[in-house]
């Protein structure tokens, strides 16, 4: 059985070069982030000129991840447009339009490939965490998180080496439209490591004067 691609865009040439590209994929199209269903895709591909400007993106890209939650997106770009991307978007990868020879394939494998340690349980030390339950055991024993704090665990934990400063954090947890300040970072990373003690030590670090980073 084929595995299904959503395709954000009202360009059809850039649908039939998708399809083309990836033969081995059942591509859906989507006009709109209402259409969308998530339980239907593995990946998404957005057409950035469907975003209007650079100045909307972030905001179009944060409602469409609170549809999708963890499915990857990948930007579909012109080279004119290249200068315009911002790495604080809501997105995984990016792609040049007109595709490549293989290069399309080469890169939704690739983030397929990085996502699927998303679906697995994911063990450090005695800290278990199961993705697709959402939950975190210690020592055998399920810890009760919040949805932001399991949210937060996941971000440094699939991104293992990644420094995120506070801003970062509250860009990709949060969301764009939040109007508190990164102080709310600081709380939540207080709550995890009352909640899981010298393990959350041991896992995630304070990178001083910038944030928070999981050790590799």
């Amino acid at each position: 059985m084929k595995s299904n691609i959503g395709l954000v865009t009202r360009n059809q040439e850039i649908a039939e070069d998708l399809k083309s590209n990836l033969p081995g994929f059942d591509i859906t199209i989507y006009r709109s982030i209402e259409s969308i269903h998530r339980e239907s895709d593995s990946a998404f591909f957005v057409d950035y000129e469907e975003v209007a400007d650079s100045d909307s993106t972030q905001f179009y890209l944060s409602r469409l991840r609170k549809k999708i939650l963890d499915v990857p997106v990948i930007l579909v770009l012109r080279v004119s447009t290249v200068a315009e991307l911002d790495a604080t978007w809501f997105f995984d990868d990016f792609i040049l339009y007109p595709f490549r020879k293989g290069e399309t394939p080469a890169r939704l494998t690739r983030i397929l490939g990085v996502q699927a340690e998303d679906d697995d349980e994911i063990s450090i030390g005695q800290l278990r965490i199961n993705m697709k339950e959402y939950a975190v055991y210690l020592d055998n024993e399920k810890i009760e998180l919040t949805y932001k704090e399991f949210e937060l665990l996941r971000l440094f934990i699939l991104n293992r080496g990644t420094v995120f400063s506070r801003k970062d954090v509250l860009s990709r947890i949060w969301g764009m439209e939040y109007i508190g300040g990164t102080r709310t970072v600081d709380v939540h990373i207080r709550r995890l490591r009352s909640k899981l003690g010298d393990d959350f030590n041991s896992i995630i670090e304070t990178v001083r004067n910038v944030g928070y980073k999981c050790r590799d």
